[in-house]
């Protein structure tokens, strides 16, 4: 009935020289879905599958990969406990592994959570609101901190927010304004309400020169509103409308541009919108009931928005005037993208294929198709590339870091 947020990632290795870029959080380093490689698809042969470099088993999961410094670090589910794992982003050679008891939950079981890594260290959160600080050279446990159940947006979907790293602060997703921790000692900041939140994680941007953190607030379980706050001390400096949709099941990351922050739901509120943000408050500019994006993140490269809906179509639609430009069948409910040097990445759903398409007004052309998984292809997490690799990861917990361009 309802769903989460979820990741996947595939690697890349064999090739003309491209533009490194590491990848060290939840939708990279943007929070885009964006990597700025270059070149990165010339390795891989239009009539051939890419070379795998290595394949994993983590366990079930949403979590996707995130690279740092040549390692690689994800999460997954056993069925008892958590485990976060620290491989080699190259070879797949296991560094070190740390796991945590952690039960059962109704909707998908398993991390919906990617760590966040940033000053030597990788912070991770579980579907039940235990939220570590790690090491990033040994995995040894600096802090944790178990947050309290009332910040769950529901307790079908568990918590989904991946941390956020911003000024000496961890920002999450739950509060009425978003929630704070230190990530010295994992000691509250600022916003440490007790109410819950939505499950999309929050993301950073420039407003006029000031560092704001933008996210989803769960109002009352009966809509989400887009909120802005000042990092530093919490305080809320705009709030919008209510949007319709329940739960806080808006799953899908807002996308800032300049004064412009995108929305979609589609779990009980199938619909996107685009918002400015004025002296005066928030205004919607635009909105398109076919654009409704369930839990499989939407990207925005150069004036085209793209995402696959719930009911498995890849559209593009115009950033200003939210007018569709095309649109594709065939990706399942829970597609998922990336993108790269003007390249869509799709995951798709059901079948456990990656698909390279053009990023294009002009209409959809496919570039390349590969099924990754060997086994069960069902996963809600997009594909990440980082350092001439691609990653990617299926629900029941199967890496896969493919060789499609040439590694530093």
């Amino acid at each position: 009935m309802r769903v989460h947020l979820l990741l996947v990632v595939v690697v890349l290795g064999v090739a003309p020289p491209c533009s490194a870029d590491d990848w060290p959080e939840w939708r990279g380093p943007r929070r885009d879905g964006i990597s700025r490689e270059k070149a990165w698809l010339d390795g891989w042969p239009k009539a051939e599958a890419p070379a795998v470099a290595w394949r994993a088993q983590v366990g079930k999961g949403h979590s996707a990969i995130s690279v740092s410094q040549g390692r690689a670090f994800t999460m997954g589910w056993d069925g008892r406990q958590d485990t976060v794992f620290c491989f080699d982003a190259a070879s797949g050679k296991l560094f070190w592994k740390h796991s945590y008891p952690c039960d059962t939950i109704k909707q998908w079981p398993g991390p919906r959570s990617t760590p966040t890594v940033s000053g030597g260290r990788v912070y991770t959160l579980s579907q039940h609101g235990m939220l570590h600080a790690l090491e990033c050279a040994s995995g040894k446990v600096l802090w944790k901190v178990q947050l309290p159940a009332s910040y769950n947006p529901d307790v079908d979907y568990g918590f989904a927010w991946s941390p956020l790293v911003e000024g000496g602060l961890l920002i999450l997703g739950g509060g009425e304004r978003g929630l704070a921790l230190r990530t010295e000692d994992g000691g509250y900041a600022w916003g440490n309400d007790g109410k819950p939140g939505a499950c999309a994680s929050p993301v950073r941007c420039d407003l006029d020169g000031k560092r704001v953190v933008v996210l989803l607030a769960n109002d009352r379980g009966e809509n989400v509103r887009v909120v802005g706050v000042d990092p530093g001390n919490g305080k809320e400096l705009w709030r919008s409308a209510p949007w319709p949709e329940k739960w806080g099941a808006a799953c899908i990351d807002p996308i800032v541009r300049d004064r412009a922050v995108f929305l979609t739901t589609a779990e009980q509120h199938a619909e996107c919108g685009r918002f400015t943000v004025k002296a005066a408050g928030v205004e919607q500019d635009w909105t398109n009931r076919k654009f409704a994006c369930y839990t499989g993140s939407c990207v925005l490269v150069k004036d085209c928005l793209y995402g696959v809906t719930k009911v498995g179509v890849l559209r593009c639609l115009d950033w200003q005037t939210g007018k569709e430009h095309w649109s594709e069948r065939g990706f399942g409910g829970h597609g998922a993208l990336s993108a790269a040097d003007g390249k869509l990445i799709i995951q798709t759903s059901q079948d456990g294929k990656v698909v390279v398409v053009e990023a294009s007004a002009t209409g959809f052309t496919e570039l390349r198709r590969v099924k990754v998984f060997e086994g069960e292809g069902a996963t809600f997490t997009a594909a990440v590339v980082a350092n001439g690799r691609l990653y990617c990861r299926s629900y029941n917990g199967e890496v896969v870091c493919l060789a499609t361009g040439k590694a530093p």
